[in-house]
């Protein structure tokens, strides 16, 4: 999980446990003044907390340790150019990045709350440009035009005297002198900004309620103490019930929960002996700075076994020449197929990241095994995550020398598949599986077109056609395209590694895709997927000269066209 969501969800969780114990035991007494305290302190330490990690904490209150073990990374290995997935089928879609998407709505309605809330403040000041600033009995005032509610937003105070009798006027002027004088709008904009990140929680928005509610308790509190006749004060306040409010983030002279205010005003005052329910914020501040503790300690520590490989070499930049798909001898690994399997699993680490997120699937990579042996151009033809697409390059660009291919004799350029499954399974393979899996791997056979590889090309030579568009325009070059065939022995999809133009990929996909069923790939004589591929060159001819001189691949379709 992001750090930052992982912050989120530990302040609304403290956030919702301190809101139930409002609820629950504070809500209840008249121990106003304590209970504004209880929400700005409550607050600031969720916002806090997270951020205070104290060791000696997880050795004074024991926690059941959870940490991570060392997930497993499973490698299958297939024929050159080849993915072989036992018993499965090709994958055709990419998964649905749902993490991803939350994100990105999460961040949007953010925004979209937080241009709320700056249109809310430029309202403030627009209003108080429009306003006239005067005297009003000793406290200043910004004169409103429009007949909407009375108003504080810190030290600003707006009214409109001309709709209020004297008495009313004195009354509202006590009540916003208060709001201003006790710094309430302090309280609400600090509620305001935990609501922007914070607007999937309901709790939150509750909260936001009561810290208002309690804010108007303390004005008109503040009213009744000069001695304001609490009765007429009332029936001044359902006077105003229907006026207009201005923003939501003031403090409104009228709220709408006037049953609320009239009833705290008018009750009894609770018994000093219960102010000391408020200590109970301490015991929840500590559990809340032990767990965090704890939390801290525990993903502090290293679940995967430290990599002691060397970084892997710098790809490389040379020329690469011809490169060749099936050739008559493959390249191999220093030690065969069994030595590989052994290399990559003692030499994969799984990110202790993508372990924590649960992320695990198969990445699929290729490389060129060069002339010389060396490794090159090692990259993800389908990938499940940055984390693990980046371990598997890593771990490739890390091999040794294999032993070239051939073809006719011929060290050769020769590209590789290799998938590999990062499993979080605990259950690591047993050497029995391992064995018997290799063993299968020496009964595998190819797919298989109808009629066989020379049946192939001529299907493919006899349905391919040279686009008149790219033929007008004089594009040319070589096309390479990779297809899967799955279990039934159908084409499942198409992908290009190496493309000119749109309209010659797009008339290599159309030929690939109407291609008959094929014989599917068997594994131990049990049908399996695989991928394979083919070469097109697109040439054009002017006055019997061809004008293309890039590499023609030995099993590639040339298709000639005229400009």
């Amino acid at each position: 999980m992001l750090p930052i969501l992982t912050y989120l969800l530990q302040v609304n969780i403290a956030l919702v446990l301190f809101y139930l114990l409002y609820v629950i035991l504070l809500k209840r007494d008249t121990f106003l003044r304590m209970r504004r305290f209880y929400f700005l302190s409550v607050i600031v330490f969720s916002l806090l907390y997270p951020f205070c990690a104290i060791s000696g904490l997880c050795d004074i209150w024991p926690f059941p340790s959870s940490s991570l073990q060392e997930g497993t990374a499973t490698v299958f290995l297939g024929e050159p150019r080849m993915d072989v997935t036992p018993g499965g089928e090709a994958a055709t879609t990419a998964p649905v990045p749902w993490r991803e998407m939350l994100i990105l709505l999460y961040i949007a309605i953010t925004v979209v709350f937080i241009l709320r809330f700056l249109f809310q403040l430029f309202s403030i000041y627009r209003i108080r440009l429009r306003s006239k600033n005067q005297i009003v009995k000793g406290i200043p005032i910004y004169q409103l035009k429009e007949d909407i509610t009375p108003f504080s937003f810190f030290n600003l105070i707006f009214i409109h005297p001309g709709k209020h009798s004297g008495e009313e006027l004195f009354q509202i002027l006590l009540h916003e002198h208060t709001h201003a004088r006790q710094c309430h709008s302090f309280d609400i904009m600090l509620i305001e900004l935990v609501c922007l990140f914070s607007w999937w929680n309901p709790f939150v928005w509750l909260m936001k309620r009561e810290m208002a509610m309690n804010l108007e308790y303390l004005a008109d509190n503040g009213v009744l103490r000069e001695g304001i006749d609490s009765r007429e004060y009332q029936y001044h306040l359902l006077r105003l019930t229907y006026h207009e409010t201005a923003v939501q983030i003031v403090n409104n002279f009228n709220v709408s929960q006037l049953k609320q205010r009239i009833m705290m005003m008018n009750k009894a005052k609770s018994s000093t002996m219960k102010v000391a329910k408020y200590l109970l914020i301490v015991p929840l501040f500590f559990l809340f700075v032990t767990a965090n503790s704890v939390y801290a300690a525990l993903h502090e520590e290293n679940p995967v076994v430290s990599n002691d490989l060397p970084e892997p070499p710098p790809e490389k930049k040379a020329e690469v020449g011809e490169i060749f798909v099936v050739v008559d001898e493959q390249p191999e690994f220093p030690g065969g197929v069994n030595a590989m399997m052994q290399f990559l699993g003692e030499n994969i680490r799984y990110p202790v990241e993508a372990q924590k997120s649960g992320i695990q699937g198969r990445v699929i990579c290729n490389f060129l095994v060069m002339k010389d042996g060396s490794i090159d151009s090692v990259k993800v033809v389908r990938g499940v995550d940055p984390l693990l697409d980046a371990e598997a390059v890593r771990v490739l660009q890390s091999m040794p020398q294999w032993v070239p291919g051939k073809q006719r004799g011929e060290e050769v350029n020769v590209r590789f598949t290799v998938p590999i499954v990062f499993n979080l399974d605990r259950n690591k393979p047993t050497e029995e599986e391992k064995e018997a899996f290799q063993e299968k791997m020496k009964d595998f056979e190819k797919a298989e077109f109808a009629g066989g590889e020379k049946a192939f090309m001529t299907y493919l030579a006899d349905n391919i056609r040279y686009p008149v568009i790219a033929q007008e325009n004089g594009i040319q070059g070589l096309v390479s395209a990779v297809f899967s065939i799955n279990s039934k022995g159908k084409v499942t999809f198409v992908k290009f590694e190496k493309g000119v133009d749109p309209s010659l990929e797009a008339e290599v996909k159309r030929v690939i895709e109407k291609m008959p069923d094929w014989t599917p790939a068997k594994i131990g004589g049990e049908a399996t997927s695989m991928t394979t591929g083919a070469h097109f060159v697109f040439r054009l001819q002017g006055e019997g000269i061809s004008t293309y001189h890039g590499p023609v691949p030995d099993d590639a379709v040339v298709v000639v066209g005229f400009n």
